[in-house]
């Protein structure tokens, strides 16, 4: 899976409105291992909290270039 669909997947998983801050092309090709990981994370998960919410988002904006 690309890092594209990786992050429409956790945008989804987030609702997260401004779709336009995940850019594929912000995130270096050595970083898909850990968006992934956010993602199955994500995919394992029913709910998530606010302070998750802003936690991931936290830790996406870390991996981006």
């Amino acid at each position: 899976m690309d890092k594209e669909q990786i992050l429409n997947d956790i945008v989804k998983h987030l609702n997260v409105v401004n779709k336009g801050v995940f850019k594929a092309d912000d995130y270096s090709d050595n970083k898909v291992e850990e968006l992934n990981d956010i993602k199955n994370m994500l995919e394992s998960r029913k709910q998530i909290s606010a302070i998750e919410q802003s936690a991931i988002i936290e830790e996406l904006s870390k991996l981006r270039k």
